[in-house]
């Protein structure tokens, strides 16, 4: 009996010591694997560059290692160089320091599109139309817009050799441009569309969005703004307090703005208006489309679930996780997806990702998708979806160039081009559009290039290239915001926009009647 009891002891020994050690061994076994993987990776590495016909350099086999453990975790998760980060925070912080125009890429080199009021370039003589042959000794041709960025950006005060082709001078010019600071204004656009009726486009959302954007309501307020266009198309996000700075703006008091859950989905975090918060009255439309994601789709979606306005468009993007920018050494960049926000209904409209990447990216949307995700309500009780982006209350197709027009315009730059030459030979007034005569001369100058275009080519695209090159030539002569503005005369997305404002109207007053507590307990996210 004393032998049992003894062996029983020794047996309960051992096993609370196994109890006891289980986590400790648990924890040795995830360290072990972690150590296991990391020898593999440095084997791997070492055979890679010991065995490879052409080695990689570390640094470029370390970049591309850290990209593929990122992409493992989702889309969005991403390890940004010295030079991706710089570029970061500067269009966070909204300025620069470069030459001052815009510029965009071209067969024979890097166009410049318009030089920015007051910048370097300008200030120096260099003209839209010139086609940058050389940046410090380098030639563009074949060059990408990224990459001659990069070169035209550097230090205060230092200086960037240019090269430029100029139309009419057999010679290159050449440039000595002094690097300055350049603002890259989020508030691309903003001017009155009628006399009643604002118009703003924010291309991103940076440090200085609000404020641009508060400045651009009260100017547009003053030349008689008594309802507002915001075009969110193509904005594909950036700082989230800038997106919380607008809805602040347009919101009513202690309104929900957006909701952010960690990923196990447990930590919650809520933004809102403050208590004493004021609704500015005017009527809104919001202009949404697929490259429209994440900062765009947290205003879309607050002014939508709240019945601030409406919106028009096609679907946003569906980008719904959060990332948290995590700094390297200073100068590289960790962006990690910390977090999944949510609309104020409580929608989550995060695209699935499951099926891969290039299904990520490359969503087939010729025709805009019916909703697919659950039905949530805005605080009038209207239906809103959840589950892959914003869908617009007014959806549109989205228009696309026929292959004829993407060769003449893209591939052969072919409006841009004769816009510098009309410009130099004829001039161009404000507002002016490619008449007959203007068509004639740019059909001769077509065969001089050797473009070929039958005349069946020519009559069935007319339209189009009227309009497209009406467009060029008031950029070349006075700058892309005067072309833009022609081409919203004829926008769809705009007219459809113009269309549904009394409905916008009719919405916020209806939604004014609401009382208060019954608005604030509609926005609680579920």
């Amino acid at each position: 009996m004393a032998r049992f009891i003894k062996r029983n002891w020794m047996w309960m020994v051992m096993a609370a010591t196994v109890a006891v050690a289980g986590p400790l061994l648990a924890r040795s076994g995830a360290e072990g694997a972690r150590q296991r993987s990391l020898e593999t990776l440095t084997e791997v590495m070492d055979l890679v560059q010991k065995q490879s016909p052409e080695p990689p350099a570390p640094r470029q086999i370390t970049h591309a290692t850290i990209q593929g453990m990122l992409h493992t975790l989702d889309p969005h998760s991403n390890y940004m160089d010295e030079s991706e980060f710089r570029l970061l925070r500067e269009e966070q912080k909204g300025s620069f320091f470069g030459i001052g125009a815009i510029i965009q890429q071209h067969d024979q080199g890097i166009a410049i599109i318009s030089p920015m009021k007051g910048g370097p370039a300008e200030r120096l003589g260099v003209r839209s139309g010139d086609i940058i042959k050389e940046i410090d000794g380098a030639n563009t041709e074949g060059m990408t817009s990224n990459a001659a960025l990069q070169k035209l950006r550097g230090e205060k005060g230092t200086l960037v050799e240019l090269a430029i082709q100029r139309a009419g001078l057999a010679g290159l010019l050449r440039f000595s441009i002094p690097r300055a600071e350049v603002p890259t204004n989020s508030v691309y656009y903003s001017f009155m569309l009628d006399p009643t009726t604002g118009f703003i486009l924010i291309k991103d959302f940076g440090e200085t969005t609000s404020d641009e954007f508060e400045k651009a309501v009260a100017t547009l307020k003053k030349q008689g703004m008594k309802q507002l266009i915001l075009d969110l198309r193509g904005n594909g996000g950036g700082v989230l307090d800038a997106a919380i700075g607008i809805c602040r703006q347009l919101l009513g008091p202690d309104q929900l703005i957006v909701s952010q859950k960690g990923r196990d989905g447990r930590d919650e975090n809520q933004t809102r208006t403050s208590k004493g918060a004021q609704l500015d009255p005017f009527p809104m439309v919001v202009l949404i489309n697929r490259g429209s994601a994440s900062a765009s789709e947290i205003v879309t979606g607050a002014v939508q679930d709240h019945d601030r306005g409406l919106v028009v468009g096609q679907t946003s993007w569906g980008k719904g996780l959060v990332q948290s920018v995590l700094p390297i050494n200073r100068s590289r960049g960790l962006a990690l997806t910390t977090a999944r926000y949510y609309t104020p209904s409580g929608r989550s409209i995060q695209r699935d990702y499951s099926h891969g990447l290039d299904d990520y990216y490359n969503p087939e949307d010729d025709k805009d998708p019916k909703p697919q995700g659950p039905a949530f309500k805005t605080d009038l009780g209207r239906t809103v979806y959840g589950g892959g982006g914003i869908n617009p209350d007014y959806p549109l197709p989205q228009i696309r160039l026929n292959e004829f027009m993407i060769n003449l315009r893209f591939r052969h730059s072919a409006f841009f081009r004769y816009a510098v030459q009309e410009k130099e030979r004829f001039g161009i007034k404000p507002g002016e559009r490619a008449d007959d005569v203007v068509m004639a001369r740019f059909r001769a100058w077509t065969q001089e290039q050797k473009l070929a275009i039958s005349d069946k080519e020519w009559a069935d695209n007319l339209e189009a290239m009227q309009e497209q090159l009406s467009i060029e030539m008031q950029n070349v002569a006075f700058g892309v915001e005067a072309g833009f503005k022609l081409q919203c005369v004829k926008d769809p997305v705009i007219l459809k926009a113009l269309e549904v404002m009394p409905e916008a109207g009719a919405l916020l007053r209806k939604k004014q009647l609401l009382p208060r507590a019954a608005a604030t307990t509609a926005a609680t996210l579920r």
